[in-house]
């Protein structure tokens, strides 16, 4: 044996090249079911990572929902706070700014300097949800807003809401003057100024629909009441009574409201029993029918005459065509340089009559007095006695002519024949005159007027509330001046501003239409489709 044989035996013998076995099959069921298993849990897990973060937007949106309604509701609270403290703040958006002060009534608020009190009778709500006099449609939250705005202006002033059943102390107080609710007082140390619902609205009836028509009188009546009660001294108007007068309490109430507005103080006396009050600055002779007695002429001039009066005092005398003749009266009168004619004044030109009635004169203010410059719609003279003047002027009294005519003016009187009528001779009259005496007083001038006005019918109702005429502001105008009231700081301008205007008129079937089939029906339909149909193009996302 060789010893490549030998090395082979040591080696051993190579091994035999092994065959691999025929592959046997094998139950795979299990292996596939964990695959599809392990499948379905991969498959899960994204499904929980979107879920979290959806309920993570979710949860955020809620929370950023609720702060934002946070917010809404803190803001309102702050704004209602801050509009209640400072109630200017409150926009106004009433096209007739009926919750806004006016000019004068913020210059009067601004000039208070004494502590002012103004109580507004009734519960708070009644007045800020206007349920007081609700029938008549009278917005008292105006009431209750422009009160607020006057304290507003000036801490002197305060407001306050008075319930009359819970409050028996003020109402003890006034109880001459039956405070209700509704009403507003207004007081300061020196006096005070009760201001009813007529005093703060109106109600008319519209003479070509028939419909009523509402009125705010509030901005100046408070404006009024505020200055009144903080006047040093308030003029007295002294209406003269007891001689059948032509005008009388009852048609002199717009006339008497007119004043009162103006803060005179308006008061009767018959001064054949009583003394004329010490403190008139006025005093109206009011068309008598029964002539004064002597001993009552002599109170008249010693009033206009007190030497010890500094301040202007006027006597106001009224007269009519019909009215019957009073020689003592009219002897008054001429002294002063004024004389009353019978007769009517009538127009022959058109163009100067109101209403196609010649009786019925347009005027115009005369020149050379105190209340040039001052500007007039239109003055009425209707059924107006005729005036001339004795003089000119004489020793210490001046006349002068108020209102005048044109030149195409005439007289009428119970002889004028229809001829004379027709065919009229014609001039200018005047129809209201005014003398003035200047005394020295305490080394002062002091002014004393004696005012005549050819038409009664001037200071009625119904020429006085007339707004085509300026009849109301020259009357204003000229007793402020005869009682020396027009240099005060403010004067308040009475106005009324109607409340229930038609912004768009329409008949009844256009407001049915859009009332019920535009907006009741049509846009709720519009929303409701519109709605559904968003709904259902979102489900099928």
């Amino acid at each position: 044996m060789n010893n490549t044989d030998q090395n082979k035996d040591l080696l051993g013998a190579p091994e035999a090249e092994v065959q691999p076995e025929a592959a046997q099959p094998e139950n795979t069921a299990p292996v596939e079911a964990a695959a599809a298993e392990n499948v379905a849990l991969a498959e899960k897990k994204p499904d929980r990572k979107l879920r979290g973060n959806g309920w993570k937007r979710g949860g955020m949106a809620t929370l950023l929902s609720v702060v934002f309604i946070a917010i809404i509701v803190a803001v309102n609270i702050i704004v209602t706070a801050l509009t209640q403290r400072f109630p200017s703040m409150d926009i106004d958006l009433t096209a007739q700014k009926l919750h806004s002060l006016s000019d004068q009534a913020q210059e009067i608020a601004k000039g208070i300097t004494a502590d002012t009190e103004i109580y507004l009778v009734g519960k708070e709500d009644a007045y800020r949800k206007d349920l007081l006099y609700a029938n008549y449609g009278f917005q008292y939250s105006q009431v209750a807003n422009l009160a607020e705005r006057l304290q507003e202006a000036n801490s002197h002033i305060k407001v306050e809401f008075v319930d009359p059943d819970t409050s028996p102390t003020l109402m003890a107080e006034y109880a001459d003057e039956s405070l209700a609710n509704g009403m507003v007082l207004v007081r300061t140390e020196k006096r005070h100024k009760i201001l009813s619902v007529y005093d703060l609205f109106d109600m008319q009836q519209d003479q070509m629909t028939g419909g009523a028509q509402t009125y705010t009188k509030a901005d100046s009546a408070l404006a009024g009441a505020l200055e009144l009660v903080n006047l040093e001294k308030v003029p007295v108007l002294t209406v003269c009574t007891g001689h059948g007068e032509l005008l009388y309490s009852e048609n002199l109430g717009v006339f008497t409201d007119l004043m009162e507005s103006q803060n005179f103080s308006v008061q009767e006396v018959d001064i054949l029993t009583e003394d004329i009050p010490a403190d008139t600055q006025v005093l109206m002779i009011p068309t008598p029918s029964n002539d004064y007695t002597q001993e009552e002429i002599q109170k008249v001039q010693d009033f206009l005459n007190n030497p010890e009066r500094e301040e202007p005092v006027a006597v106001l005398a009224t007269c009519h065509p019909t009215q019957r003749e009073l020689p003592r009266l009219t002897g008054f009168l001429e002294e002063w340089g004024i004389e009353v004619h019978q007769g009517v004044v009538a127009e022959s030109d058109a163009g100067r009559m109101a209403a196609a009635n010649a009786s019925y004169v347009l005027v115009d203010p005369a020149g050379g007095t105190a209340l040039d410059g001052n500007s007039y719609n239109r003055l009425l003279a209707p059924s107006s006695a005729p005036l001339s003047f004795a003089f000119d002027s004489n020793g210490d009294i001046t006349t002068r002519a108020l209102w005048e005519t044109g030149n195409s003016a005439y007289i009428i009187t119970e002889s004028t024949t229809q001829a004379e009528a027709e065919n009229p001779e014609t001039a200018q009259w005047a129809v209201a005159a005014m003398a003035t005496k200047t005394l020295e007083v305490n080394g002062k001038e002091s002014l004393r007027h004696v005012i005549v006005f050819g038409s009664s019918y001037v200071f009625t109702d119904s020429f006085l509330e007339a707004t085509a005429f300026g009849n109301r502001d020259y009357i204003t105008d000229l007793l402020q001046y005869a009682a020396g009231a027009d240099d005060s700081a403010v004067t308040v301008q009475a106005s009324a501003v109607q409340t229930n205007v038609m912004d768009v008129t329409c008949s009844r079937s256009t407001a049915t239409l859009l009332g019920l089939g535009v907006f009741t029906v049509g846009l709720p339909l519009l929303i409701l489709i519109a709605g559904l149909a968003i709904f259902l193009k979102r489900r099928h996302l």
